[in-house]
């Protein structure tokens, strides 16, 4: 979400100022263009002679080892903090795409614990038992408003040896698991709320309770097939609870972040039946409600809203009646959580862009110290003994202090990154450079002195921003690319060790160029090595960026979508009809794929003097769009489209293609795949044609038949994999995760 990271390796000026830019100079026509055509096919066709003879090792197909490198320099989002109450230096960890990570030294060393559990590592919230710190459970799928797939969830989960061993225990539709809680008075009987299906409706949501450990089920709140639950809290008296009730809708072009149907609930014997609290609560249309209960006077209860208006609410009562305390507080779709000092009841803290600190009941808020540390706060934990020692998980990672916020230490080896996209060069060892969700763009050596993991001395911050596409100029490795969020393109230079915003801008200022989130970009293979940025336009640039031009008319379908509402709504807009995969032949030059967030796909053979329209071609749904385009390295005609439906269509099943004319004509290649394998990432093999691998929201799939079948990698943990790239000559099989960092498989 935000820019700031603290952890960047740069003086302050640099940090915090783009640098102007300055001329490049000229490459000399002729001598590059010769050269690096000349080395091109050289290398090609060595390394083809030498596989004809040598086959291609085992490992290139089937990596017999997964390594996973983090870096640490950033970590990745946190959803929750739980420690054991009985002995505080057990902490688990759950990362929001990466799984449950348990320490047992107060944070000193960490172990993945639900890496083998099921085939979602996305995870919601996690439970203790407060009598039995062994009884763990676990609720997955994110349940903020996450836009990426990596986010889904499986169910919920129980373990009964600390994490050793899980189960899952039902609710596998309830897609995103928001909160549960145990009943202090008898832990067979557990409430669990879900938001339910993001980008459509469907019943599973609401809040669920069991009454035997999770054998059976029963659903006790349910409102509406658009409106899950974002909250719950139990009183220890075991039968009191509060639940929030919130209506939201995500597509491709808009989200609905609040409505008529969101609400704060209340029951008062165990769940049997509830009521909606309006007395002295908000009134007007809400989004997202953080509830929480003070420890120390479990009478006193507080909530925070997202509406226009916003507001911070307290009740004496039980929740009976409520005041407006403060209209400065408020939550969104992004946090949605509050909590007070287990040992002063005024002491209250609402998590957000940064921490909002309240000491007298809510009548005042100021700023909760946190220099250095990263911003979007998730998640607080605060010692009961000692509540100036806290840990405080967001988009960065864990951060723990001793002293109320004055000082914080990072905990940089929790390795749960969250990586867009990525790239490698043929440095040795070979680098590897990436853009990571709200972590900006960073790269470095694929392995440390000796083979061992990469140190964060080595890493380099690229760019900020949320970090998406990346890469390494073919001429001089010294440049290398990055790029923030809606085509924030930018310019790195080792030897200076600045960046450059290259980003182009409309010569019509008053139709600007219209960004993705995630904008795709490349520098072509082909002399003179141009940059090409998809936005609506395809724009060119042969200097670096320093000046573009459009190669394209709008590739998107351009639909108005400003009129359009959302169960008779007017929604919040996103960046909408503009490309989402770019793709160039290595064969030939000018050979161009571009797709887009609405559905189009077109193609140029002449580098964008004429364009072809591919849409209709496509055996799918017009209702998508496009995750991946890959072109062949063996065939000229050939290319790959991965698309997606989740968007629109709540559609979860694999949607890839291939064609062999340039796009006339296209064949699935989804036989055998998972029935529900949202496909992010893709690649061909530079060696074997009949090689493929499939990055999915939850895993990695490989064919060795050209896509006729397909099998889950084996070894490797249901992550999320948005991005492949096949380091050449080594054969490593490097992954960009959604979740867990870098991963190379040997």
């Amino acid at each position: 979400m935000a820019i700031h990271n603290p952890f960047r390796r740069r003086s302050l000026n640099a940090d915090y100022f783009i640098t102007p830019i300055t001329p490049l100079t000229p490459l000399t026509p002729l001598t590059s263009l010769t050269f690096f055509t000349f080395f091109t096919f050289f290398t090609f066709f060595t390394l083809l002679t030498f596989f004809t003879f040598f086959p291609i090792p085992l490992h290139a197909q089937f990596p017999q080892s997964y390594h996973y490198i983090g870096p640490g320099v950033n970590s990745g989002r946190v959803s929750d903090i739980e420690v054991d109450s009985k002995n505080p230096q057990k902490i688990y960890v759950a990362a929001s795409t990466g799984g449950v990570f348990k320490s047992a030294d107060w944070g000193k060393n960490w172990i993945p614990v639900f890496d083998q559990a099921g085939m979602s590592l996305s995870i919601g919230d996690l439970a203790i038992c407060e009598t039995n710190p062994d009884l763990i459970w676990a609720g997955t799928g994110e349940a903020s408003g996450e836009q990426s797939s990596a986010s889904i969830g499986d169910g919920v989960y129980k373990s009964t040896d600390g994490g050793r061993n899980w189960k899952c225990m039902g609710l596998k539709q309830s897609r995103h698991i928001s909160k549960i809680q145990i009943n202090p008075l008898n832990p067979d009987i557990v409430y669990v709320a879900a938001t339910g299906a993001r980008w459509g409706n469907n019943e599973e949501r609401g809040i669920f309770r069991t009454k035997d450990g999770g054998i059976t089920w029963e659903k006790v709140l349910y409102i509406n097939d658009f409106t899950g639950m974002s909250d719950l809290v139990i009183h220890p008296d075991g039968k009191t609870l509060f639940a929030s009730a919130w209506q939201q809708y995500r597509n491709a072009w808009a989200h609905i972040q609040r409505g008529p149907s969101s609400a704060l609930y209340r029951s008062e014997d165990g769940g049997n039946t509830w009521e909606k609290l309006t007395r002295g609560f908000a009134k007007d249309t809400l989004g997202r409600i953080a509830v929480a209960i003070a420890p120390s006077n479990p009478d006193l209860v507080y909530a925070c809203v997202e509406s226009k208006k916003g507001g911070f609410y307290r009740s004496t009562n039980r929740g009976k009646s409520w005041k407006l305390m403060n209209r400065k507080p408020y939550t969104s779709y992004w946090y949605g959580r509050i909590y007070v000092n287990p040992t002063d009841e005024k002491n209250v803290f609402v998590m957000g862009t940064m921490v909002l600190e309240t000491r007298n009941g809510g009548r005042s808020f100021m700023l909760m110290s946190t220099r250095d540390v990263h911003v979007d706060h998730h998640v607080l934990w605060i010692d009961r003994a000692n509540p100036l020692n806290r840990l405080l998980g967001n988009d960065g990672g864990v951060y723990q202090t001793q002293d109320g916020g004055k000082k914080w230490s990072f905990y940089n080896n929790l390795f749960i990154g969250q990586y867009y996209t990525i790239t490698v060069d043929q440095e040795n060892p070979y680098r590897i450079f990436g853009g990571k969700q709200d972590n900006g763009v960073w790269g470095g050596p694929s392995a440390g002195p000796g083979g061992t993991i990469t140190p964060d001395s080595l890493i380099t911050n690229i760019s900020w921003g949320d970090g998406f596409w990346t890469a390494v100029d073919p001429v001089d490795p010294n440049i290398v690319y990055g790029e923030s969020q809606y085509g924030g393109i930018t310019r790195y230079d080792f030897r200076t060790d600045k960046s450059f915003d290259i980003q182009p801008a409309a010569p019509d200022k008053i139709t600007p160029y219209r960004f993705n989130w995630n904008a795709p970009y490349f520098v072509s293979t082909h002399p003179p090595h141009a940059i090409y940025l998809g936005g609506n336009k395809l724009l060119r640039s042969e200097n670096r960026g320093e000046s573009w031009k459009e190669v394209s008319p709008d590739l998107s379908r351009n639909e108005e979508v400003k009129s359009r509402t959302i169960m008779g709504m007017k929604p919040v807009l996103k960046p909408y009809a503009s490309m989402t995969a770019l793709a160039e032949s290595p064969l030939k030059p000018g050979v161009i794929y571009a797709g887009t967030d609405d559905g189009n796909l077109q193609m140029t053979s002449d580098d964008g003097l004429t364009w072809v329209d591919l849409s209709d071609r496509l055996p799918m749904p017009a209702d998508r769009f496009f995750t991946r385009l890959i072109c062949s390295v063996h065939d000229i005609g050939t290319v790959y489209a991965a698309c997606a439906r989740y968007y629109e269509a709540n559609d979860l099943k694999p949607y890839l293609f291939r064609s062999t004319d340039f796009g006339r004509t296209w064949e699935s290649l989804t036989s055998e795949m998972p029935a529900e394998a949202i496909i992010r990432g893709f690649a061909e093999h530079p060696l074997n044609p009949d090689l493929l691998y499939c990055g999915i929201h939850n895993g990695l799939l490989i064919s060795t038949d050209a896509g006729k079948t397909w099998i889950r990698a084996p070894g490797l943990i249901p992550v999320a994999i948005d991005d492949i790239k096949i380091q050449m000559p080594t054969g490593d099989v490097v992954l960009g995760s959604y979740g867990r960092g870098l991963i190379i498989g040997k």
